[in-house]
């Protein structure tokens, strides 16, 4: 359930010693709060619900029906997708990015992804993509033909993001907030691939990337029932603490600050065992990027032909899915991509000293640009453990008196992990950006 928003002092925040001539600083930001209020769960129960009526969304069924297939279920997205952006003043824009990739009986194939783009007002070159994927499949890769509902796989995902949508659209954001439905993830992740390339050539500046893909079921097949927390994976760029790791922490972060009984639980890997994402391509072409998923995947309906089970349909159904929790996954996301787009800018990555000391200096570059900036916080963690454990908040006056710099007294640098994030006077914190750490030993 989401906690009301209140303000608390610094001091309370930060227990390990910050100053009183911090002013206040929210804990939670104002426009994130009430943007995860604002997701309903009966909108995205109905969103699933008309998407699984499309009978399948392979991404080599019709385009020519109205009422079947992917043509039928793009026409409809971008419907969907449209009428938030007439809610935006003009700061949504909706596109379809069509990309001919290959060939099939001759005919060059094209895989089209819906693209809802909230410019932002004043950092509008810093993007935060969040996405679902609107194809499906049935058991056979290649069968265009067959029913593939893909309720949850990933019309869990896609529901979010059309949700997103009609509740971003309505608040000014100062950086950019790219929403995307993409097709042929179920045949290699192609449009995400595809975008990510496009991306990569613009040399576009993507502060952080996360997938919703399969999202709204908490019972397994084995009857165990889950629905607390999310897992998020992220993959590893040669260090424990990659951007994407840092952006899983930052949903961490968001789920303990927003909600008093909802979770991250953080997998250091970058996806299921032989599985994969549309966050994959944005990680390997060097941005930040992870993938929500619900707790227990049901294999038994997932990737499947259509059957009967006590007399009702059995596979990838609505009716099988739990929308309170598709809705709480939902909040989070909308909190991830209202913080940190409302956020100053991550800083340049921290650096720490302390050889042959019991303690260790961070120091840290100060932009010069004008930010709504409030100060910086400096988290750390044995490198033992996967998340956050302490934090020091360091005030703007202060940075301004002594530079970016702080003692941790009696904080062992070899045995820590540090980090930095820049901290906006409305509460929204930045993505958190590592120290680097000594170089690892080469392969013999």
């Amino acid at each position: 359930m989401l906690s009301f928003f209140f303000l608390v002092s610094v001091l309370a925040l930060c227990p390990q010693g910050a100053t009183t001539r911090e002013r206040p600083i929210p804990v939670r930001h104002e426009g994130a709060a009430r943007a995860a209020a604002a997701v309903d769960a009966g909108a995205l129960e109905a969103t699933v619900r008309k998407l699984e009526g499309f009978g399948t969304r392979h991404s080599f069924s019709t385009t020519e029906d109205r009422d079947r297939g992917i043509g039928a279920a793009r026409s409809w997205l971008l419907d969907q997708l449209r009428a938030a952006a007439e809610t935006s003043d003009g700061r949504m824009i909706v596109t379809s990015e069509s990309h001919e990739i290959g060939e099939r009986d001759g005919v060059p194939t094209k895989f089209v992804n819906l693209v809802a783009t909230i410019r932002g007002t004043t950092d509008p070159e810093r993007i935060y993509v969040l996405s679902g994927h609107y194809d499906s499949r049935a058991t056979a890769r290649n069968d265009a033909s067959s029913d593939a509902p893909g309720a949850n796989d990933d019309g869990s995902g896609t529901a979010a993001i059309v949700e997103l949508a009609r509740v971003l659209a309505r608040i000014p954001l100062r950086a950019t907030v790219r929403l995307v439905c993409y097709d042929g993830e179920e045949l290699g992740l192609i449009g995400s691939r595809a975008d990510a390339k496009v991306l990569e050539q613009q040399d576009a500046n993507i502060d952080g990337m996360a997938t919703l893909d399969i999202v709204g079921n908490t019972r397994a097949a084995d009857g165990r029932r889950e629905r607390s927390y999310v897992r998020v994976f992220s993959y590893q760029e040669g260090s424990r603490d990659s951007t994407g790791r840092n952006l899983a922490r930052t949903l961490s972060d968001l789920a303990h600050r927003y909600f008093e009984d909802f979770r991250v639980k953080l997998i250091l890997r970058g996806d299921r065992y032989g599985r994969g994402g549309d966050h994959r391509p944005f990680a390997e072409a060097g941005f930040p990027a992870v993938r929500m998923t619900e707790p227990y995947e049901d294999f038994s309906r997932q990737h499947k032909d259509k059957t009967e089970k006590d007399g009702k349909p059995y596979g990838d159904y609505a009716d099988y899915m739990d929308f309170d929790y598709l809705a709480r996954v939902t909040r989070l996301a909308a909190v991830l991509a209202v913080e940190l787009a409302d956020a100053p800018p991550a800083p340049v990555a921290p650096r720490v000293a302390g050889t042959q000391t019991l303690d260790t200096r961070v120091t840290w570059r100060v932009s010069d640009r004008a930010e709504p900036l409030a100060g910086f916080e400096i988290l750390w963690r044995a490198t033992t453990e996967a998340d956050w454990t302490d934090r020091r908040f360091v005030p703007l006056d202060a940075v301004r008196e002594r530079g970016g710099e702080l003692l941790l007294d009696k904080v062992l640098v070899d045995d820590i992990v540090v980090a930095l994030r820049a901290v906006g006077r409305d509460g929204a914190r930045s993505r958190m950006v590592s120290a680097p750490e000594p170089g690892a030993l080469g392969r013999r």
